[in-house]
C-alpha cells in the first residue's frame, strides 16, 4: 500500500518535479559554462574578487574563488542548490496532508483501509526520493561538465557536499510537513517553512559579521549543511548526522500531530 501511495504522489507531482529538475540542469550547466572564463582570467579574477567588501566575501564564503572547489562552493553550493532542493522539499511537504484537506479529499483518503502513518510515510518517501534524484542529477551534471569546463574538483567531496544539501532539503521538508500536520493549511505549511529557511539562511550569512549571532550558529541547519566547505575540506559527518536526526524527529512529530487531529475536509 505504501508503494501505491508513493506512485500516486509521483503521478500527481511529476510535472512539478520535472520543472525543478530542469532548473537544476540549467543552473549547473550555466555555472560550468562560466568557469573557464574565470579560470583563464586567473590573477585578474582574483584581484576583482579581492576588491569586494570583506563583508560581502564573508557572507558568501568567497575563498579561493578561481579554483574548481571554491567556484562551485560559492556559485552553486552556498545558495543556489540548497534553495532549489529546499523549494521542492517544502512544496511536497506542504502538499502531503494539508493540500488533501484544502482540496476536500482528506476524508476519502483517511477512510481508505490504510493507516494515517502509512499515508504520511508514503508521501515522505516520495519527497525524499525526489530530493535525492535532484541531488543525483546535480552530481551527474557536474561529473559530465567538469571535464568539458576543465574544472578540477574531487568527485568524492562533491558527493559529500551534495548529500549535505539534500539532507538540508529533508530538514525543511520536515518543517513543512509538521506545519501542515498541525494546521491543515497548505499556505501556512509552505509559507512558514519557506520563511524559516530564509531566516536561517540570513542568520547563517550574517553570523561572520555580527558577533551576537554566534550563539545561533551551532543550531542553524545551514551551518550543519554548508558551514564547512566540504568541496575543499572533505566530509563533515557531524553536520550530516545532525541534519539526519533533526529530520527524523520532525517526521515523527508530523506523524504524532496528524494522528491526534480530527481531520475534516
Amino acid at each position: 500500500m505504501i508503494a501505491t501511495l508513493i506512485l500516486k504522489t509521483w503521478h500527481d507531482r511529476w510535472k512539478s518535479f520535472l520543472g525543478w529538475a530542469l532548473v537544476i540542469i540549467f543552473m549547473t550547466s550555466i555555472q560550468l559554462t562560466v568557469y573557464p572564463t574565470i579560470a583563464q582570467s586567473g590573477a585578474a579574477a582574483k584581484q576583482f574578487i579581492d576588491s569586494y567588501p570583506d563583508a560581502f566575501k564573508e557572507m558568501f564564503r568567497m575563498t579561493d574563488y578561481t579554483s574548481g572547489s571554491g567556484f562551485l562552493a560559492t556559485e552553486l553550493y552556498s545558495l543556489m542548490l540548497p534553495l532549489v532542493i529546499i523549494g521542492l522539499g517544502v512544496t511536497w511537504g506542504a502538499g502531503a496532508t494539508a493540500e488533501e484537506e484544502e482540496r476536500g479529499t482528506a476524508d476519502i483518503l483517511f477512510t481508505l483501509p490504510v493507516s494515517r502513518n502509512q499515508i504520511i510515510i508514503g508521501k515522505i518517501i516520495a519527497a525524499l526520493v525526489a530530493m535525492t534524484i535532484l541531488g543525483s542529477i546535480t552530481l551527474i551534471n557536474i561529473e559530465i561538465g567538469k571535464g568539458l569546463a576543465d574544472l578540477t574538483v574531487s568527485s568524492v567531496n562533491t558527493l559529500y557536499a551534495t548529500i549535505s544539501c539534500v539532507l538540508l532539503g529533508f530538514f525543511f521538508a520536515g518543517i513543512s510537513l509538521i506545519l501542515g500536520s498541525v494546521s491543515g493549511k497548505k499556505g501556512i505549511a509552505l509559507g512558514g517553512s519557506t520563511g524559516l529557511a530564509i531566516v536561517a539562511f540570513l542568520f547563517f550569512s550574517l553570523a561572520p559579521l555580527v558577533d551576537t549571532f554566534d550563539y545561533l550558529t551551532p543550531i542553524n541547519p545551514f551551518q550543519w549543511a554548508i558551514g564547512e566547505n566540504q568541496l575543499a575540506e572533505g566530509l563533515d559527518a557531524i553536520g550530516m548526522i545532525k541534519l539526519g536526526i533533526a529530520s527524523v524527529a520532525l517526521y515523527c512529530g508530523a506523524l504524532f500531530f496528524l494522528n491526534r487531529r480530527d481531520i475534516r475536509a
